[in-house]
């Protein structure tokens, strides 16, 4: 936590430096003020993670900070201590919000004190976070999830989204890599009842095995080590709204039998609780593997395919749907001219044809980033072949057999490199191991070559 502020608050100058003397403040920042009333202008220009205030204080006591902080920046948990406490005054301080409640000499109860800043910290990032979530959520809202296209794949997509939205069925979006699987769950949560709670989304390939059943199931204090305090997961806090699961088929084989009976029964337990916990929240699914073929080599349970398959929409890659790539180049040049301030005209015909011809391997995501690029780097009135980064030096755009094969030989090289240790392969490649693994797979390189 060494990247947490305490702001400490004492006019008594040798208690501030005895505190910052402290052998546990290394693990934080410390900022130390004699006067709560310039400690309270420091809050509302920087903020802090945890404020610990004496109570009697001149101009402005711990309890007048306290106050004005719950209605300024209530999400900054206060400690309170003092030297002349009373039940009375600790009940008026909790009543008030504060997090909790201290009376001095504290050295003789220093192991609950720093516990207790640990879990104040915990409740701020944690309030932090859910804060983030609103604000993207607000902000996508008024963007709204569009849909681009007119192509008989993205009709298709469309109409799958109006027809599940309003019902209450786990829904399973199949594509590949970069077709906008996250845009079309935003669409399905947005045309729902549930548009007005919250929308969250996780990698289930992003967290190691127990970090991901601490996301998803939350967790109680002293579950396991660094477990300071209690944490709500993602399907509690979820209740009401939309949770996505991305990349689902790289669920560890444990944590997709707890999926299973989450699914089936909305209720679950946090790691290292003892009590049953029910939540309504709807789970949107996304896989870019066959999810039957995970099955057929054991890498997926079989019934828990079957609890997220009720309704499938599969995303067609964008080679499939070229017509569609004019409209989506240019919505996103004008959202990326206005973004950066860039007075170009429009993208050429040159241009726009190298585009449609392109096969593009990374789809839509990869169409985002070459517009993009091409937009920032451009110094002409129009977006030119040669402004757009797939292009070569003749004006010749790569093709997908080229990038693939080239791809297989960088892999093949690291792994006959690396004595085909996939951990040192992939690190020298700059990828997950458990990305290689999967290209390895899906282009049948085999030890022996």
């Amino acid at each position: 936590m060494n990247d947490a502020t305490i702001l400490m608050i004492d006019n008594n100058e040798n208690f501030l430096k005895l505190f910052c003397c402290l052998p546990e403040t290394n693990d934080f920042t410390v900022v130390p003020y004699k006067s709560a009333k310039d400690a309270f202008d420091y809050l509302c220009r920087k903020g802090a993670d945890v404020v610990i205030s004496d109570v009697q204080m001149p101009e402005m006591t711990g309890i007048e900070l306290l106050t004005r902080m719950q209605d300024m920046r209530p999400d900054i948990p206060v400690i309170l201590i003092t030297a002349y406490g009373s039940s009375e005054e600790a009940i008026t301080a909790i009543k008030q919000g504060a997090f909790h409640y201290f009376e001095k000499p504290i050295d003789d109860k220093l192991h609950l004190f720093w516990s207790t800043i640990r879990e104040a910290v915990e409740k701020h990032r944690m309030l932090e976070e859910i804060e983030s979530l609103r604000k993207e959520k607000a902000l996508r809202s008024v963007r709204g999830s569009s849909i681009i296209g007119a192509s008989e794949g993205i009709k298709k997509v469309r109409e799958s989204i109006e027809e599940v939205a309003g019902l209450k069925v786990t829904v399973l979006i199949s594509g590949e890599t970069g077709t906008g699987k996250e845009l079309v769950a935003r669409a399905i949560h947005e045309r729902s009842p549930r548009r007005s709670n919250s929308f969250f989304a996780v990698n289930c390939s992003e967290f190691a095995p127990g970090l991901m059943e601490s996301e998803l199931f939350g967790h109680e204090k002293g579950s396991f080590t660094g477990a300071m305090a209690q944490k709500k997961g993602l399907f509690e806090i979820a209740d009401k709204g939309t949770l996505f699961l991305d990349e689902i088929s790289n669920a560890p084989m444990a944590l997709q039998s707890k999926l299973l009976r989450v699914l089936e029964a909305r209720e679950f337990k946090r790691v290292g609780g003892t009590s049953n916990l029910y939540s309504d929240f709807r789970v949107v699914a996304a896989t870019n593997t066959n999810l039957e073929t995970a099955v057929a080599e054991q890498r997926f349970r079989q019934d828990l395919l079957y609890r997220l398959n009720m309704y499938i929409i599969e995303i067609p890659p964008l080679r499939e749907r070229k017509e569609d790539i004019p409209r989506l180049a240019e919505y996103y040049f004008k959202r990326f001219t206005a973004i950066y301030h860039r007075p170009l005209e429009g993208i050429s015909e040159s241009a726009m044809n190298t585009l449609i011809t392109y096969q593009w391997p990374g789809n839509v995501r990869e169409l985002v980033n070459v517009i993009e690029r091409a937009v920032i780097t451009c110094r002409k009135n129009l977006i030119t072949t040669r402004s757009l980064p797939l292009a070569s030096e003749s004006g010749s755009t790569l093709s997908s057999i080229n990038l693939k094969e080239m791809e297989k030989h960088m892999i093949r090289l690291a792994l006959q490199t690396s004595g085909h240790n996939k951990t040192r392969a992939s690190e020298m490649l700059g990828i997950a191991r458990k990305t290689l693994i999967e290209k390895i797979r899906r282009y049948h390189i085999e030890k022996s070559e």
